[in-house]
């Protein structure tokens, strides 16, 4: 009899395979010039996955995500985090469904769910990620209540699977979560040339704790593009503040060395405190299909038995689409859109999109009395797009850590294979 993790394979193969070929049909001719004869009559085509009436829209999305990975370690690296096995996990298999409820100012609506395998124990096959309405409010902005992304550095706000890189940076991952529970607003501005939001955050009902124990969250971000053209680059600029209340009295930042099967590398553990401001500013510069981009994040804490201490991390990156569409700027959203294969690409004539990358990472934990470790890493990454949302990605990190008093040294390679709709 094949295992549940066998099952849960095939599955996830043939549905993208089925749903590839489906968006492959979904093609139309283009209508004639003169506006008539039987193709000026068609109907424009609608995916399967889209569904519409006069109250409400719906679009359902399924994204799966297959990691692997693999590490070189010396002693002393073993000795600060222990022995990291070679792995390979179903990292997402994401079922979303979004789209308009149609009121006179429509709203919009998001529900996420990750499945988590039909190994998982009975209650926990489904993890809630989103699940959250946008309302309009008038020329203020749109509100976004329910669990959603805090909505702060642009890796936070792009999706996971839309990345240069497998994983965000370890300073956005000791800093910020990517998700909680509560209210934002946000708005564009300068003609779709800037972007705001603010927004508050506290689940304390998930966490069986009362509203004061589990501290909230506040946000605030701001981006802008002080160079804007068609013909030549595309600069943005943003900074973003991030006020954390102490959950039980205590704060903990810890974050992964940027791959999701290892364990943690950097963990301040929880010590005492009373709050955390996180500053983040950024700068991307695209011309073409080259972008660089880099990040800073200064995070002091108030911890007087901790001696205050002061965190901080960054990184800097730099990549080019080889072949294919380059990203392109969202402008409602306030990040890059991922890289669409050429025409010609696999089983078509052609060999599909490339992209290469690298990235370098810094993440300074310890300062005052906490010993969370300093942590740097190299990333070289490459992505190929063969064809209809396929994605296969293979990735080097060069890893050193200080941390006990000692510093070790580790490599890791890392590869992943994705599947998700496009234009989804």
């Amino acid at each position: 009899m094949a295992s549940p993790g066998w099952v849960r394979t095939i599955l996830v193969i043939v549905l993208a395979l089925v749903w590839t070929q489906d968006e492959s049909g979904a093609q139309t001719p283009n209508p004639s010039p003169a506006g008539s004869g039987p193709q000026a009559q068609q109907k424009k085509h609608k995916p399967w996955n889209v569904w519409e009436n006069k109250a409400f829209s719906v679009t359902f999305i399924f994204t799966p995500v297959f990691d692997i990975s693999g590490f070189v370690q010396d002693a002393n690296n073993i000795k600060q985090v222990g022995d990291q096995p070679t792995k390979g996990e179903f990292r997402a298999e994401r079922i979303i469904f979004f789209g308009k409820l149609k009121f006179k100012r429509p709203w919009g609506y998001m529900l996420a769910w990750n499945f988590n395998g039909f190994e998982a124990a009975q209650g926990n096959r489904f993890s809630n990620l989103d699940a959250r309405l946008d309302i309009p409010l008038f020329n203020l902005g749109t509100f976004k209540i329910g669990r959603q992304k805090v909505g702060l550095s642009q890796e936070w706000l792009m999706p996971g699977v839309d990345m240069v890189f497998m994983e965000r940076s370890t300073a956005d991952l000791a800093f910020v979560p990517q998700r909680n529970v509560g209210a934002m607003l946000t708005n564009t501005f300068a003609d779709k040339r800037g972007l705001w939001s603010a927004g508050w955050f506290n689940d304390w009902f998930a966490n069986d704790l009362s509203f004061q124990a589990n501290g909230s969250q506040y946000t605030g971000r701001i981006s802008y593009l002080p160079v804007d053209s068609d013909q030549g680059p595309i600069v943005q600029v943003a900074a973003a503040l991030y006020y954390k209340e102490a959950q039980n009295g205590t704060l903990r930042f810890r974050a992964r060395p940027e791959v999701n099967e290892a364990d943690y590398f950097l963990d301040t553990k929880p010590f005492p405190a009373d709050h955390s401001t996180t500053t983040q500013l950024e700068a991307t510069v695209q011309k073409g299909r080259s972008m660089i981009w880099a990040a800073l994040d200064l995070t002091p804490v108030a911890a007087p038995q901790a001696h205050n201490p002061f965190f901080w991390g960054g990184y800097i990156a730099a990549s080019r689409v080889l072949a294919g569409e380059p990203r392109h700027f969202n402008r409602d959203n306030g990040y890059y859109t991922s890289v669409k294969p050429p025409r010609s690409r696999l089983f078509r004539g052609g060999w599909g999109g490339w992209e290469v990358g690298t990235r370098y990472t810094y993440t300074d934990l310890t300062s005052g009395t906490i010993d969370g470790g300093r942590m740097g890493r190299w990333t070289p990454v490459l992505s190929w797009y063969p064809s209809g949302g396929w994605r296969v990605e293979a990735e080097y990190g060069w890893i050193f850590l200080v941390r006990g008093g000692i510093t070790g040294y580790a490599s890791v390679f890392s590869g992943r294979i994705q599947w998700s709709p496009q234009g989804g």
